[in-house]
């Protein structure tokens, strides 16, 4: 089998994107290097993970460092945080910034379906993609942990994993949780087990005046060193995602990897994801019900013995492997 392409690793770092495309070299051996070092490369494979802000302050930015990059390199690229419509003012100018990227590789890689039906509509592509998926990557799970009875007047807590930022969905969870706090004794707490994302401090504000408002408790952890996450996973009673228009989730699959089974707001990539790991989520049509009834079935909020995480690493590393040469 031929050598895998060198890799392009975004500089972003805590973002998921990072932690990806690194896990992704390392499963196939491939070497990483920077813009500037792939650049005084002789013409080679390179394979590029591509967010906006991966090479610069702009998508517009990033992408056109990626295109030239493309004029010199064969280049393939994993697209992540694909436009949709739902992305609101900026997905007229995502839209061409991503475009002018695929049009400039041999060949796009996205993580579900989903994805691979938003290239199709918005960015003109010549080819048809591949759909490789995130992987789950297990996480050790805390001795004794698992599910819990509360006693009437302990505090019930609610997770939500990831970045703060506007979308994620932290105050559709809060006025859930105002639904519970009504019906059940005892306080409700949302746990944010994320810090918030650059330029959004202003949320914190927000959704503490809300919860105030509401009278369901506030808990924003900051950044959780990957030591600490499995504990952090384990130590809520109820894993919830919610974001909007979500089309691939690394936070779903941290819920997955520690064996919880996450409450995920119904969706086409919801659906998509339940459907591959059967058994792993469970889907939320209508939130304040779906947390009412996790609540109380803390067992539902495990996943039971013998379900499977799979596709994981040494899966999506096949699949790359398997895919470049052609």
């Amino acid at each position: 089998m031929s050598a895998p392409p060198v890799h392009l690793v975004p500089d972003l770092p805590g973002h998921g994107v990072t932690l990806h495309a690194m896990q992704v070299a390392a499963a196939v051996g491939a070497r990483t290097l920077d813009l500037t070092a792939l650049l005084d490369l002789d013409p080679q494979p390179v394979h590029v993970h591509v967010t906006d802000r991966l090479l610069g302050a702009t998508g517009e930015e990033t992408s056109a460092r990626l295109v030239a990059l493309g004029r010199r390199q064969p280049m393939t690229v994993t697209l992540h945080d694909v436009p949709q419509p739902g992305d609101g003012d900026v997905f007229a100018r995502r839209v061409p910034a991503y475009a002018a990227v695929v049009a400039a590789a041999r060949g796009w890689v996205v993580s579900s379906e989903h994805e691979r039906a938003l290239v199709r509509r918005h960015l003109d592509p010549t080819d048809d993609g591949v759909v490789v998926p995130l992987p789950v990557m297990p996480l050790p799970v805390p001795h004794g942990a698992g599910p819990r009875e509360r006693a009437a007047g302990d505090p019930l807590v609610v997770g939500v994993l990831g970045w703060v930022y506007p979308g994620k969905g932290h105050d559709e969870v809060l006025r859930a949780c105002a639904g519970l706090r009504r019906d059940r004794p005892g306080p409700v707490v949302l746990r944010a087990l994320g810090r918030v994302a650059a330029g959004h401090d202003h949320l914190l504000d927000e959704l503490g005046a809300l919860a105030s408002e509401l009278d369901v408790g506030l808990e924003v952890s900051g950044w959780v060193a990957d030591a600490d996450l499995p504990a952090a996973l384990a130590d809520v009673d109820v894993p919830v995602a919610a974001h909007h228009h979500v089309s691939a989730s690394g936070s779903v699959n941290s819920w997955v990897a520690a064996r919880r089974r996450p409450l995920v707001t119904d969706g086409t990539y919801a659906r998509e994801m339940a459907a591959l790991r059967p058994g792993t989520l469970t889907l939320a049509g209508d939130l304040p019900g779906a947390l009412a009834r996790a609540a109380a079935d803390p067992a539902g909020t495990w996943l039971a013995p013998g379900v499977g995480l799979a596709p994981g690493l040494p899966e999506v590393a096949a699949a790359y492997l398997g895919w470049w040469p052609r």
